[in-house]
């Protein structure tokens, strides 16, 4: 069996990365690998299983080599005819004369090394660099090679979830990090936010479609909590459309509590700066609570908080997070609504003032104004009703998202 060097097999890993979307780092990314392979023409009808894949991308260890076919098979895989024609461009890259292909960024390959704040602020800051001025404008060229980079895909794209341009740039971004990332958590997410973007967008035929093609999906036991939500949330908001607006029924919200102890919890960074969107514990538990919250299931919505506020009890002491505090805004309008006393206070108007967390308001501070809405209805502020249904019909159309307008209309 042929025996690489350390330089060659890295080479073919990082090709084969590059093709996969992402660099594979875990047991279920070989498994998705071995999927793609088979489903892939022009590779030859044997297969490679997932342990050899471990074995090839360093997983578990290896003594000696690895079989042509193996190599054979992963390099056509990464667009070469055979294992000794990628050896031979390998070898020339040095000294040859090459145009860089549309998403190759080899400065972002650095990103590895690392810390995972540090690659989460330089995220952020590619995110704000690549957003446009307008909501309805046109992905920046940067932005859209990031989306088919690997290192983009997992800390621009995956970070920096700029919900506020989904019917824009944001929309684009995603389409184009489809393409190219097949993982399927990458596939959930994806699919999940673009669901969002076109329920909001009242476009009824794309969201049934993309709900569809959502639960047809693979769920692997290690999907992050954020994708996971996504799809609760279209579930949610889906199954109370189809109730014609009432509510949903009990065997699906049995079925979302009893998902919720499968949900595996990220693991914050151990710097002390703000959490970005997907290391907040409950990930999971806001995208349902949201949607709840979103179609007026008021005593549902105050047992799942409860039952949040047990699961994650760090949650009450967490300050300057937005998903937190928007729990917090939903946990005093359930309990109102429900003719419950609130022991929540709202100091909505002194929230959010992280640099960090911007973006993320952006989309976010439509929900704030639906919170003040409901207490301005109970407490009969009737220039505050107007002021605020104003205020949401305004983002409503700027961003293209009728249905929040629809929303604040049927507050009473």
């Amino acid at each position: 069996m042929p025996r690489l060097s350390a330089p060659l097999q890295a080479a073919l890993r990082a090709a084969v990365a590059n093709r996969f979307g992402q660099p594979l780092r875990y047991p279920s990314h070989c498994d998705a690998l071995e999927a793609e392979l088979q489903k892939a023409s022009g590779l030859g009808a044997r297969r490679l299983s997932p342990s050899t894949l471990r074995r090839f991308f360093g997983l578990v260890d290896k003594e000696g080599g690895f079989h042509l076919h193996t190599l054979d098979t992963l390099a056509r895989y990464a667009g070469h005819a055979t294992f000794a024609d990628f050896g031979k461009s390998v070898a020339g890259h040095a000294t040859a004369e090459t145009t860089a292909s549309p998403t190759d960024i080899p400065e972002l390959l650095a990103m590895e090394r690392l810390a995972a704040p540090e690659r989460l602020l330089l995220g952020y800051f590619l995110g704000r660099v690549t957003r446009p001025a307008q909501p309805g404008g046109a992905a920046a060229p940067l932005a859209l090679r990031l989306a088919a980079h690997p290192a983009g895909q997992e800390f621009f794209v995956e970070s920096f979830v700029d919900l506020a341009h989904l019917n824009g740039a944001f929309g684009e971004v995603l389409a184009e990090y489809l393409r190219h990332k097949h993982t399927p958590e990458a596939q959930v997410f994806g699919h999940g936010t673009l669901f969002l973007k076109e329920f909001l967008a009242n476009d009824e035929a794309a969201w049934r479609s993309r709900l569809q093609h959502l639960r047809a999906l693979p769920i692997p036991a290690d999907l992050h909590a954020f994708p996971r939500g996504r799809l609760a949330f279209a579930e949610i908001v889906a199954a109370w459309h189809d109730a014609d607006f009432a509510q949903v029924p009990a065997e699906l919200l049995s079925r979302l509590l009893a998902d919720a102890a499968r949900v595996p919890r990220p693991v914050a960074p151990p710097s002390p700066i703000p959490a970005f969107y997907n290391f907040f514990p409950a990930g999971y538990h806001f995208f349902v609570a949201e949607g709840l919250f979103l179609t007026g299931q008021f005593e549902t919505l105050h047992g799942w908080l409860d039952f949040t506020q047990a699961e994650f009890p760090e949650l009450a002491t967490l300050e300057a997070n937005v998903y937190n505090e928007l729990l917090r805004g939903f946990a005093a309008v359930a309990q109102l609504r429900t003719g419950r006393p609130s022991d929540h206070a709202l100091p909505a108007h002194s929230l959010f003032q992280l640099e960090s967390h911007s973006w993320l308001l952006d989309y976010y501070q439509v929900h704030i104004a639906l919170v003040e809405l409901h207490l301005a209805a109970l407490a009969g502020e009737a220039a505050q009703v107007i002021r605020l249904r104003t205020e949401v019909a305004s983002f409503s159309e700027t961003h293209h998202f009728p249905f929040f307008s629809q929303v604040a209309q049927g507050i009473a």
